[in-house]
């Protein structure tokens, strides 16, 4: 329930830094407006992607020492750990055909 959490408020702060709604701390350069916060989205996501696999990897490693004989929390993480990655990587092939159609419009 708490990653289900963690999700929905890293989406709900997603769409109020592209609304605009958000404070962002925007520096004053050649980016036009709110391409800071656009990019702070992606930064955020990636961070949280690699504390995710970060904790998952600690997890099955205290469970392979016997540190922590909960393998309830260890399959949590690593499933954890596995969704945010296909997220990811959905994110990205989806960006991709974004790209691709727009490259292939013709003016």
């Amino acid at each position: 329930m708490n990653e289900l959490n963690g999700l929905s408020s890293l989406y709900t702060n997603a769409l109020n830094q592209m609304n605009g709604t958000a404070s962002v701390n925007q520096k004053t350069s050649d980016l036009p407006e709110g391409a800071e916060g656009f990019s702070n989205i992606f930064t955020d996501a990636l961070q949280t992607l690699e504390s995710k696999q970060a904790d998952s990897t600690q997890a099955v490693q205290a469970l392979v020492d016997g540190s922590a004989d909960d393998l309830h929390t260890v399959m949590m993480k690593t499933t954890e750990a596995q969704l945010s990655l296909e997220v990811a990587v959905q994110l990205r092939n989806r960006g991709l055909e974004a790209y691709n159609e727009i490259k292939n419009m013709q003016f």
